[in-house]
């Protein structure tokens, strides 16, 4: 309970305490007069009871404004999880898509490497068989 709910349980404590101790002159009759007629009645209890009548209607008021904000942050709270999840299987599915294109990309990379490499040992093997053939000639024209 916070201080405001304190504050009001108090005043209406010293409410119930001035009117029981002051009981004999809320009950004493007055003429009272509604402007089109009048009637004998007792004016304190009259105030008393209408006073009461409007904590009792504050109070349901509160409670059904209270009730409504509960319900509208359920709600929320249910939104917010249903777009947490949206947002998941995006990012999920986001990753996926960035997981395959890597794959991708690195399977052209491989390929790329692979013809390269048989590129540069095509290459060095026809140096080689070239530098063997040089040195057969030149062994040959050495050895005449």
């Amino acid at each position: 309970m916070n201080i405001l709910g304190a504050i009001i349980l108090a005043a209406l404590f010293l409410l119930a305490v001035f009117a029981l101790a002051n009981w004999s002159v809320l009950t004493e009759p007055t003429t009272l007069s509604f402007l089109a007629f009048n009637i004998d009645g007792p004016l304190g209890v009259i105030l008393l009871g209408v006073t009461l009548v409007l904590v009792a209607l504050f109070a349901l008021y509160a409670l059904t404004l209270r009730t409504h904000m509960l319900m509208e942050s359920h709600r929320l709270n249910q939104e917010l999880q249903a777009q947490r999840k949206l947002a998941e299987s995006a990012e999920t599915s986001r990753i996926n898509e960035l997981r395959t294109q890597i794959d991708v990309r690195m399977d052209a990379a491989e390929q790329s490497m692979k013809l390269a490499i048989n590129e540069a040992t095509n290459s060095l093997a026809a140096l080689v068989g070239e530098m063997d053939d040089k040195i057969d000639r030149a062994l040959a024209r050495g050895g005449n």
